[in-house]
């Protein structure tokens, strides 16, 4: 190595019009430095000597700062695609046999999104894993349902968690958090509501002090979840119940479209708590029948009294019955329960008001709901029917969306043909079928006379055989079951739908009742609180 090498000059890279020897201080300075000062000082000479090393041999100041910001943009992508790869190695590469439409070819299907394997269950929470399941089966359906099932099984994954050494809470458990959101992204994409929550979680993870204890930490992070779940979702939901019962009156006629969990409890509380009586018009459309989800808990639901009301009444007991094991729709709420493609003139002539629930509200005013909403929204528009809708602010997003196409989510497309008795018209058997009880018949008959030794064998094989055709007969075949082998055929099963603010009088939030246009006005608020 040469003399210039060994005897370069202790300080940083020069820079342009600076000398070398002005930014290193002498030895006499260095005593009245504090202990952070003279680390970084350390650094700078350390910097300064590696630098005159590699000028030494022949790498230019440039040539040395290009390569070091090389290798930052190399770091940044390896640590950005960890997850990723981890991700992606854990995948069941199968045949998406779908065809979609061009049209929604930029969305993913439900075999894309379900394509994880569960060998990634050594980095994902149990809890995560079964929540994912539920989502993925529809077993909680409902932007509602899905945050607080989210936020409570966040609450568990926090209480589990343990920092790892050298490191902080405040750092890695973002990080580790992520790892869970990624996972349940693979079941359904998130809603905009479960979107503005872990939001305000990592928000709240990172105004942690990190003088705390951990287990101080993860205490507050709970009671924060557990307050945010009362504010934003409970509170939020009586404030718009209470706003909302104004317009529902005695022997006034309702319509609402599929389940939203505020309007379950609106009309609970208009008949429990406000002992109106009304008539409500559910209309429910395939595959899911959430409307039957919202029939089947309000007729379950019965009338309460105290204990020292059912005392002082016991000599009227007998007359009229237990008014506690009295059912609400026996008296106070008369329920219609309608396709969305039976609903016809007759059935919007007597309807006062139109009650929707929310996905999502966009800035541009427009309401982001399960498909079919817009349809309702435009029937009832054209025959002066008020249309609200009651969304808490959590729902509110700052993105801005002109169609459905844009974004929205592919459900399953054998979801449309399965088969539901209880809403399936008569059909008649195909004539595949016939052919297919015609055969197992000739082919019975055959066997038994060539041969008479497995007479057991037989029996067994025909009781199977006349057992599958009966359900096959009570089932039916769809003409359309193997729609893949039919060229030129696509099947779409989008799951939501965009409604114009034209077709909307007014939005019911926890803020007050404001028109659609006023919609970024409670995106400003929301973002405040």
């Amino acid at each position: 190595m040469s003399e210039a090498a060994v005897s370069g000059p202790k300080a940083p890279v020069p820079e342009k019009g600076k000398p070398v020897g002005d930014a290193a201080p002498a030895d006499g300075e260095n005593k009245g430095l504090s202990n952070k000062e003279l680390k970084e000082l350390k650094k700078k000479e350390k910097a300064a000597k590696r630098a005159a090393e590699k000028e030494a041999k022949g790498i230019t100041p440039e040539q040395q700062q290009k390569i070091a910001e090389q290798k930052i943009e190399k770091k940044q992508a390896t640590t950005s695609t960890k997850l990723k790869k981890q991700l992606n190695q854990t995948l069941i590469k199968v045949e998406d046999k779908n065809r979609i439409p061009s049209l929604f070819s930029h969305l993913e299907t439900r075999e894309q999104r379900n394509a994880s394997s569960p060998s990634i269950s050594h980095i994902v929470h149990p809890a995560i894993l079964a929540l994912t399941l539920k989502y993925s089966s529809y077993k909680i359906v409902g932007s509602t349902s899905r945050l607080k099932n989210m936020l409570e099984a966040f609450k568990v994954v926090i209480a589990d968690y343990q920092t790892p050494a050298n490191t902080t809470l405040t750092r890695h458990l973002t990080g580790h958090l992520s790892i869970q959101i990624e996972y349940l992204k693979t079941a359904r994409p998130l809603s905009v509501s479960m979107g503005n929550a872990i939001r305000w979680l990592k928000q709240e993870i990172s105004h942690i002090s990190i003088d705390i204890t951990e287990n101080q930490a993860k205490e507050f992070l709970v009671s924060k979840i557990d307050d945010f779940i009362k504010e934003k979702i409970d509170f939020s939901d009586q404030v718009i119940i209470e706003n909302a019962s104004q317009h529902i009156t005695n022997n006034c006629t309702i319509l609402t479209y599929g389940h939203s969990q505020v309007l379950e409890e609106l009309f609970k509380y208009c008949v429990l708590e406000q002992n109106k009586t009304f008539n409500l018009i559910i209309v429910d459309s395939r595959p899911l029948f959430e409307g039957k989800k919202l029939l089947t808990n309000l007729a379950n639901t019965n009338f309460t009294q105290d204990q020292d009301e059912l005392e002082s009444d016991l000599e009227s007991i007998s007359s009229r019955g237990i008014r506690s094991c009295r059912p609400i729709t026996q008296s106070n709420l008369k329920i219609h329960y309608v396709l969305i493609n039976s609903i016809s003139t007759t059935i919007l002539e007597d309807v006062d008001y139109v009650f929707l629930g929310a996905h999502a509200m966009l800035s541009n005013g427009r309401l982001y709901a399960r498909v079919g909403t817009a349809l309702i929204a435009m029937m009832c528009h054209t025959r002066n029917i008020p249309v609200l809708t009651c969304c808490e602010s959590v729902k509110f997003s700052d993105k801005v969306q002109l169609d459905s196409v844009t974004t929205n989510e592919l459900a399953d497309v054998d979801d449309l043909l399965q088969n539901i008795n209880s809403k399936k018209p008569p059909q008649k058997k195909s004539f595949a079928l016939e052919q297919f009880i015609k055969q197992c018949e000739e082919q019975k008959k055959s066997e038994s006379e060539a041969n008479n030794k497995n007479k057991q064998q037989q029996q067994q094989q025909q009781k199977k055989a006349e057992a599958a055709a009966q359900e096959a007969i009570a089932d039916g075949e769809s003409p359309i079951k193997n729609w893949r082998d039919i060229p030129n055929l696509n099947i779409l099963n989008i799951m939501y739908d965009l409604t114009p603010p034209e077709y909307i009088k007014k939005v019911i939030t926890e803020l007050g009742s404001l028109p659609p246009s006023s919609v970024p006005v409670i995106l400003r608020e929301y973002k405040n609180t």
